[in-house]
């Protein structure tokens, strides 16, 4: 433990609970499982950093609203859910925007090749192919989507011929649809995701609990569980900022 009651946390979990919010529609990242509870890369993270942070595992709430939450958990950067109000943590994966497309499809080798094609991707991961091709392509050839989730389906029967999207996510979805899909190209972004807390001193506790997380073998083995098609591009953690100890 981080030595510090959850009591004591300074705007978190005064109620005895610890709210987090989650990414939710986001295979691989967040799973819903059939009893409704939720497994995930992402839940084995926040699992572990509230159990530094003295909470137990029925303590914590999951939530998608990010503005009545305690922890955040998204893309570190100016999007990040919450914005200036949040002192973010991390990063604890970092990781590519990628392209999926159907398995037999070998027209679409890279980002050049969907100049003229149905793209399924949220607003925030279009961002590339936007700025290559141009707002008549948005209008014309990008199928936006509120979570990531929603685009298997439309690939799967063939109404758009690819999805942009985290690699994790995306190797998540191809999961749900065996044989289906596959990865194609090189990656559009790197991105980082990050932990959002309340609190420069909250802050610094959960990335001391990340830190414990990258060292005594937790976070590899939540890689190999969760994201276990991808694990060979994540062998090592990423480096944390340095914190008073």
């Amino acid at each position: 433990m981080l030595g510090v009651a959850a009591a004591l946390l300074t705007g978190c979990g005064d109620s005895g609970r610890l709210v987090v919010a989650v990414r939710l529609g986001q295979p691989g990242l967040v799973n819903q499982r059939p009893d409704g509870g939720l497994t995930g890369f992402d839940i084995a993270v926040v699992r572990y950093v509230a159990r530094e942070l003295g909470y137990r595992d029925d303590q914590i709430v999951f939530t998608g609203d990010a503005a009545q939450a305690d922890l955040v958990l998204g893309t570190m950067g100016p999007a990040f859910p919450g914005g200036e109000t949040r002192y973010v943590a991390g990063p604890y994966l970092v990781t590519t925007t990628n392209i999926l497309v159907r398995a037999n499809d070998l027209a679409i080798r890279g980002v050049r090749d969907l100049a003229g094609r149905c793209v399924c991707a949220t607003g925030s991961s279009a961002r590339p192919l936007v700025a290559r091709f141009g707002e008549a392509w948005k209008h014309a050839f990008l199928a936006e989507a509120n979570v990531p989730a929603a685009c298997a389906p439309l690939l799967a029967d063939g109404r758009c011929d690819a999805i942009v999207a985290d690699a994790p996510v995306l190797a998540g979805l191809a999961v749900q649809y065996p044989g289906r899909f596959r990865f194609s190209g090189r990656p559009l972004a790197t991105i980082e995701y990050g932990i959002g807390t309340s609190s420069a001193a909250l802050r610094d506790r959960v990335t001391e609990a990340l830190r414990h997380m990258f060292e005594d073998g937790s976070w590899k083995r939540a890689v190999i569980e969760h994201l276990g098609v991808l694990a060979t591009r994540y062998t090592a953690p990423p480096e944390l900022p340095a914190t008073a100890r």
